[in-house]
């Protein structure tokens, strides 16, 4: 018994898939032109390579694969910088750290985020906030942020597409991090601590 593959359907894929497609991208490169832009991509790399659609899986699944690789490729151009430099001296470190022995400036300790999660409203503002804050990273550190935390790509893999050495992409996580914390303390947390 031979199992028919039923033929993508090029023509039904904006109608049946774009917004669901952009959706998805719009939350992993947080501006309307790249999410958009990535859509197009993907499905003009799908038509183009509709001769190797097999069926083992569904033109949505397969539609999907590919703007993945598109969200990586995106991001990957994005990374085309030098590699960020190991300061001595100022960098988002000297905000946070002491210069003599790294340990916490005590003015800078993490403190407890006392917010209540559970109201929907503020997790949508919280993630608005966050999204904000991830878009100020600069390029490269955002890109590997997104791959890591939102993609969930293992750091080797990041290393890889990104041409990163590992101590260079652990630096850029670190930075990446004090950035966010910063950013969400100052338009999130500050904010919340003044109205309460």
């Amino acid at each position: 018994m031979q199992i028919e593959v039923e033929m993508p359907a090029p023509h039904l894929w904006p109608d049946r898939y774009g917004d669901e497609l952009y959706t998805y991208a719009l939350r992993r490169v947080h501006t309307t032109d790249a999410a958009e832009e990535l859509v197009q991509e993907t499905l003009l790399s799908a038509l183009n390579a509709l001769d190797s659609f097999r069926g083992q899986a569904s033109e949505r699944t397969w539609l999907f694969v590919i703007l993945k690789r598109k969200i990586i490729d995106h991001y990957r151009r994005e990374a085309r910088s030098p590699f960020v430099p190991l300061e001595t001296g100022g960098g988002p470190e000297a905000d946070f750290f002491r210069s003599e022995d790294g340990h916490w400036r005590e003015e800078q300790y993490p403190q407890a985020w006392n917010v209540r999660a559970d109201d929907v409203l503020e997790q949508q503002d919280l993630h608005q906030t966050m999204q904000l804050c991830q878009d100020k990273l600069p390029a490269r550190h955002g890109a590997v942020f997104v791959l890591r935390f939102v993609e969930e790509l293992s750091a080797e893999d990041i290393c890889q597409e990104l041409s990163l050495t590992a101590a260079n992409y652990w630096v850029i996580i670190h930075r990446a991090k004090l950035h966010l914390r910063k950013c969400l303390e100052k338009h999130w947390f500050g904010v919340a601590k003044a109205s309460s």
